[in-house]
């Protein structure tokens, strides 16, 4: 590490020292080792005085800086300018600026732009957005032409695509590809849940294992998911508990409760429900919490969160178990509504 710190060093005094004496390049290279270095401000200066020399990779990496600051009209700005000058990565940069910003329409046109122009990621890009909105097929066109050209992370994005279609063979196939070609840690993740939904509990846990080696945060909660489910309560615990603290997952804080719940730690366990809901208005937490409230005796506020969990997100889990308390309170007529309910979308519990 010191080593290439005296290197850094090194090439940021030479650097300096040309860009200094007016060399666009050397200008435009100091703003990199700066912007490495996390020196922004410094490294702003140099880009924009590449930039005011014509250099459209500092106007693109100008766009990139205030992006990351999320300053996104000044990010704007300098994006168009690396287009007008013919800097066609901008292209794409933009699409994702607008798709932060929730415009869809333009954001398509960018990524259609990038995409005419070959880049890759303009072609992923507008992929994820059509699979978002639903147009699957033009989807699989665009994430096909994105591996073609070399895209590695469209290879799991195909996987995901076939895995919501129902074709887990075509899927497990491209999360594998992903995997083999690019090590894709992601794709290690969505294999394992794959394989849990085909009933494959032991191959999906060894590759939520890897994805966890390889530093995936989702795979903490699936690989707690999966463990919490076979019974093994407390390596379960040990890794909701690691999700929260490595990545804030808030299912995590969720099943948290719900398995301590089991455990018979109701303190603790109305702890996490409630720090799911507070950060997150997460409702499978709110139909934990009315479950714990419940066994507690506490119906009242019970009811509460099982109807929040309803209004906030159609929770069928809520709509029976709001059954089952107004069941037990006497009030048969509303309890039936609700186990009408929850039967009519999908829930297993009273009704036959």
């Amino acid at each position: 590490m010191a080593a290439y710190d005296h290197l850094s060093d090194v090439a940021i005094t030479a650097a300096t020292r040309a860009a200094a004496e007016g060399d666009t390049e050397a200008m435009f290279n100091l703003a990199v080792l700066l912007d490495q270095r996390d020196d922004l401000d410094e490294a702003e200066t140099w880009y924009r005085r590449a930039a005011a020399e014509g250099d459209t990779g500092a106007m693109f990496n100008l766009g990139a800086l205030f992006h990351q600051r999320a300053d996104l009209d000044e990010a704007e700005t300098w994006y168009r300018r690396a287009v007008e000058a013919g800097h066609t990565d901008a292209m794409s940069n933009l699409g994702a600026l607008f798709h932060q910003r929730d415009d869809l329409d333009e954001a398509e046109t960018w990524f259609r732009h990038g995409a005419a122009e070959g880049d890759t990621d303009a072609m992923s890009n507008l992929a994820v957005l059509l699979d978002q909105r639903g147009d699957l097929d033009e989807a699989e066109t665009w994430y096909r032409r994105a591996v073609e050209a070399g895209h590695t992370d469209a290879m799991s994005y195909l996987g995901l695509l076939f895995n919501q279609r129902g074709d887990l063979a075509e899927a497990e196939t491209w999360f594998q590809r992903a995997i083999d070609q690019a090590g894709d840690i992601g794709a290690m993740s969505n294999l394992g849940v794959l394989l849990k939904q085909r009933g494959d509990l032991a191959e999906a846990e060894t590759w939520f294992r890897r994805a966890v080696e390889g530093g995936h945060t989702g795979a903490l909660f699936n690989l707690g998911v999966l463990l919490d489910q076979r019974g093994d309560l407390a390596e379960a615990e040990t890794w909701y508990r690691r999700a929260i603290d490595q990545a804030g997952d808030i299912g995590a804080m969720s099943n948290l409760g719900a398995l301590l719940k089991r455990r018979g730690d109701l303190d603790e366990a109305e702890t996490w429900c409630r720090r799911a809901i507070d950060e997150a208005d997460d409702t499978d937490a709110m139909v934990n919490l009315g479950n714990l409230l419940k066994e507690r005796g506490d119906l009242h506020e019970a009811e509460t969160w099982y109807r929040r969990a309803i209004d906030e997100a159609g929770h069928t889990d809520a709509m029976y178990n709001l059954g089952i308390l107004l069941e037990q309170r006497g009030n048969l007529d509303e309890a039936e509504t609700w186990y009408r309910r929850a039967d009519g979308e999908g829930h297993v519990g009273h009704l036959t």
